[in-house]
C-alpha cells in the first residue's frame, strides 16, 4: 500500500465491535511493528473505546477510528463530549 501512495495505514479489529463482529483480530503488537516500519499515520480501529484508546496511542496508533463509542450516546451533547475526550488523548 505504501508503494501504491497510501497516506495511512489502518489496522484493526483490536476489540470486539459492534460493526465489525466477525473481523479477523489484531495484536497491539502489530502496531508496534508497524510504526517501526512505516512513516505514515497508522490507525486503530475496531471496538475502541476512551479505556482502551491510550493504550493503542501508546503503542503506536496516530489516529482512532470510532463508531460506537460515539454515536452509541444518549444525546448530541454527549456525543460531543466523547468526541472530545477522543480528541484530547492526542494532545
Amino acid at each position: 500500500a505504501v508503494t501504491e501512495g497510501a497516506s495511512y495505514l489502518a489496522f484493526g479489529r483490536f476489540f470486539n465491535s459492534n460493526t465489525k463482529p466477525g473481523a479477523p483480530a489484531a495484536t497491539p503488537q502489530l502496531l508496534d511493528e508497524a510504526a517501526r516500519r512505516f512513516a505514515l499515520p497508522i490507525v486503530a480501529i475496531g471496538g475502541v473505546t476512551l479505556d482502551n484508546a491510550p493504550g493503542l496511542i501508546a503503542r503506536g496508533a496516530s489516529l482512532v477510528a470510532v463508531v460506537h463509542a460515539l454515536f452509541a450516546a444518549d444525546s448530541a451533547a454527549e456525543v460531543e463530549r466523547r468526541a472530545r475526550a477522543f480528541a484530547a488523548l492526542f494532545t
